[in-house]
Order: C-alpha cells, then structure tokens, then sequence
C-alpha cells in the first residue's frame, strides 16, 4: 500500500514539473519576441525605451534557469502573471470562471459514475445477454461520437429543433432563478455526461462479470444473501479499485474537455477563457488557464490513487 502511494506521490511531482517546464518555456521559445509572446506588445506598438523597460521588468534579460525559478516560485505565490489584453491579474480572472466550469463538470461527472455503475453491473453481473449487448453496443456507439459533435447534435435537436431547451450560457438575458439556472445547464452537462459514461461502463462491466465467476460470490449466493448484499458486500469492494482509479482520472479529463463543450455553448468558463486566450494571443491567460486544467488532472488522479489503494481489499491484505 505505501508502495503504491509513494509511486503515485513521485508520478504527480514529476508531471507538475513537466507542466511547470512547459507552461514556462512555450512562449520563450516560440519563434518571434518573446515579449511579444508574453504580452502581445513589440517595438513595432511602443517606443524603444518602453520596450526596454518592460523587457526588464518581465525579466527577459535574466538567464533561462533563473526567470524559471521566479516563475515557479510566483506561482506558489498566487503571482500567475498578468494579462495585458484583459488589463487584470491572470489569478483573478481564472478565479472567476473556475466556479462556471465546476458547474456542468461536477453534475457530469457524478452522472456518469453513477450510470456507469448501475448499467455496468447489469449488462456484466446480472448476465443477461439481451442487456449486456444492447447496452454494450449503446456504449460503443456513444463512445465513437466525438464531444464536439455530440454537443452540436443536442444543440441542434433540442435548442433548435424541438425548441425545448436553452441554446446557451448559464442564464437567460437580464438574469434569472435557480430554474433557469438548471434549464441552461442540462444540454451542456447531458452532453459531458454522455461523453464520459461509455468507457466507465465498459470499465464496470468488464470487472463485474469476472466477478460474478469467482468462488466467494457462488458461496454468497448459496448462503442465501440477497442480490443487493452480494453486490454491495462483495462485488463492489472487488471492482472499486479500478473504478475509482478512472473516476479520478475522468474528472481531469471532463475538466480539460470543458473546453470544446464552453466554446459550443457560449459558458464562460475555464474552457472558454483557453478558446479566447488562444484567438487572442494572450499567453499568459494561456499558460494560467492551461496549468489549471492540469492541476485538476494531476490532484484528480492522485486523489483516486490514494482512495482506490484504500478501497482494494487485496491491498488491505498486503498491508
């Protein structure tokens, strides 16, 4: 069990420095005036003595290794730079619009896992050929569709066509309740949802129906207990750590896809804040918006290491 945690604790460090390292070095070594990179200003939009000052300020003129180290420690400072464009503090901005994005990937992300779970269980333990193939085939269907279709499609039917839906952001124009909240808020999840749950569900079914073979489950079922006890005392403990293993790493990643599903449906968020930074070159919004994004993926992930190791019964034993 410790030996599975610290592995875990050295993969996240490592993977914090690689995105440090190239969130730092993207811009510098671009082709082009870093400054121009960084800030989106060059000799060609202010006068030389401007430039020079700014380039000092920003120091360009310190060495690789040096501006790195004050970049990491600004970091840990709060200091994630500033954005010229928007004329605010980088931190600032991101604060703003991580709560928006947590708002469509949180509710997904539980859906998913509980989809998953309960329709993986029954195409997988229950062994019952017309559920595990239909649903099974639904799942690989579903999974094909890529995110940025599939949102277009639901935006598609239900905004347009059937007109039962709001087409996008969080809230009608000039505000509204907490209904109208949730009406906004349904297309944009179900389609996080729908992107998520098929590689879950695989997950469970997989893992479910090679329990359901094994010897203590046959001596549960002949002690008489009941479905449900089986399911909770002895088939969930023998798949949870795999589970919760994707659940962490499916987080990160609904996380990262809020970028296509913000763009589609006009939610400033997170994900919207990336699509604008790149369309204006903004790259310290970037590079901030960015390491979020990959901060959620490496906390995510470590998280549900550290559960999962807890979770599994066989590490249990070990320990």
């Amino acid at each position: 069990m410790t030996r599975k945690l610290g592995k875990s604790v050295i993969f996240s460090v490592i993977a914090l420095i690689a995105i440090f390292a190239v969130n730092f070095f993207l811009p510098r070594l671009m082709p082009g005036d870093p400054l121009a990179n960084l800030v989106g200003a060059d000799e060609s939009t202010m006068s030389k003595e401007e430039y020079d000052a700014l380039y000092k300020e920003m120091g360009l003129d310190q060495p690789l290794g040096k501006q790195f180290g004050t970049y990491v420690k600004n970091l840990f400072k709060g200091e994630w730079g500033y954005s010229y464009h928007q004329g605010r503090d980088v931190s600032e901005v991101i604060a703003e619009k991580i709560p928006r994005t947590l708002q469509i990937t949180l509710p997904a992300w539980i859906l998913s896992a509980l989809l998953a779970y309960w329709l993986g269980l029954a195409a997988g333990y229950k062994k019952s050929r017309i559920a595990d193939v239909g649903l099974s085939s639904a799942m690989v269907l579903v999974d094909a569709v890529p995110t940025f279709l599939m949102a277009i499609m639901l935006l598609i039917l239900f905004a347009f066509e059937w007109k039962i839906l709001p087409s996008g952001a969080l809230n009608s124009v000039g505000g509204g309740g907490l209904l109208d909240r949730l009406e906004h808020l349904v297309l944009p999840v179900l389609t996080l949802t729908l992107a998520s749950t098929p590689k879950k569900f695989l997950l469970v079914r997989n893992q479910a129906a090679g329990v359901a073979e094994t010897k203590y489950i046959a001596y549960a079922r002949a002690k008489g207990l009941s479905g449900a006890r089986v399911k909770n005392e002895h088939v969930f403990p023998n798949i949870s750590a795999p589970f919760i293993s994707m659940l962490g790493t499916s987080f990160g990643h609904m996380i990262a896809g809020s970028i296509v599903v913000e763009k589609v449906f006009s939610i400033d968020g997170v994900g919207m804040l990336v699509n604008r930074a790149i369309f204006d070159k903004d790259f310290p919004m970037l590079q901030g918006a960015l390491l979020v994004i990959a901060l959620s993926v490496i906390l995510s992930n470590f998280i549900a290491d550290a559960i999962s190791v807890f979770a599994d019964p066989s590490q249990r034993r070990k320990s």
